[in-house]
């Protein structure tokens, strides 16, 4: 049987596709984005394009990195409103994979939490120096930052566009799943005024108010009740509807009732609803 070099580029993909979901170290991870880089197919199918595709991304990065990609993928590739535009993994929009591959040397570096693996190469003749850095978790290292000239991913400001842009003139968004009601009241620095209720099993309440700051993919809000930090962010869900995280449960010891809980409560997009059919919140 002949097979064309064109289906034989396409099948050597796909192995190296399973080959990077399988990678055992960061090196082997970033060694695969650029040498996928030099073979043919669609963009989706290569270097990050893949790595960070919905379907694929919360396998190979971190949480926060997921919530930052899912806020940028939220303004549809809108160059006036998009978090990034651009690919992390080379300088500019255009590159020389074969050029990329024969240069490329990969270092790595041990860090406090984690490690950074270092790729430079060239492409177009033009030096070109790309950084990773991975923590572990769910017991598998995940991309967690990456640093390319003129940017670092984590101090990119990236806000939802779901929570800019919900209708002309609009800065309220409310949404009733249930027994369940949130309010996000947006403010012009991009905080977020919220109130929400949750009457849940045998009648136990969780609700709070206050005002969040925002971060990749929604919004946090801190408090301190009686020496117990507080941490609860409300981030944008896939669907664009909003979640409630609240990972070690210590808001939900000031927020909640004996029974009640906060961590994972969501109110999906299906769910929002006209605010004048709720309370206005007395903030």
């Amino acid at each position: 049987m002949v097979w064309s070099k064109r289906f034989l580029g396409l099948f050597m993909l796909c192995l190296m596709a399973g080959q990077a979901a399988y990678a055992q170290s960061p090196e082997e991870t970033v060694r695969w984005i650029y040498q996928s880089m030099a073979q043919p197919g669609s963009g989706q199918m290569r270097g990050l394009g893949y790595l960070s595709s919905p379907e694929q991304r919360a396998h190979f990065f971190s949480r926060r990195f997921v919530q930052f990609l899912a806020a940028n993928d939220s303004h549809g590739g809108d160059p006036a409103t998009a978090c990034i535009t651009y690919g992390l993994e080379i300088p500019g929009n255009d590159f020389d994979g074969a050029e990329i591959l024969r240069t490329l040397s990969l270092s790595s570096e041990t860090l406090e939490a984690g490690t950074s693996v270092t790729a430079t190469f060239s492409t177009f003749g033009t030096p070109a120096r790309v950084i990773y850095d991975f923590i572990v978790e769910d017991g598998f290292w995940k991309i967690d930052d990456i640093a390319g000239p003129g940017y670092r991913v984590s101090l990119i400001p990236c806000t939802p566009k779901a929570a800019v842009t919900a209708g002309a003139g609009a800065s309220s968004y409310c949404y009733k799943a249930r027994d369940d009601s949130l309010w996000l009241d947006l403010a012009p620095d991009g905080s977020a005024a919220f109130m929400f209720d949750s009457w849940q099993a045998n009648g136990h309440h969780c609700g709070a108010q206050g005002r969040a700051v925002p971060i990749a993919g929604g919004w946090a809000y801190d408090e301190n009740v009686a020496g117990t930090a507080c941490h609860l962010e409300i981030l944008l869900t896939r669907d664009q509807g909003l979640e409630l995280t609240d990972r070690d449960g210590l808001c939900r010891q000031s927020m909640c009732g004996a029974r009640a809980g906060i961590n994972g409560l969501t109110f999906p997009r299906s769910g929002q609803v006209d605010c004048a059919s709720l309370p206005r919140p007395q903030y």
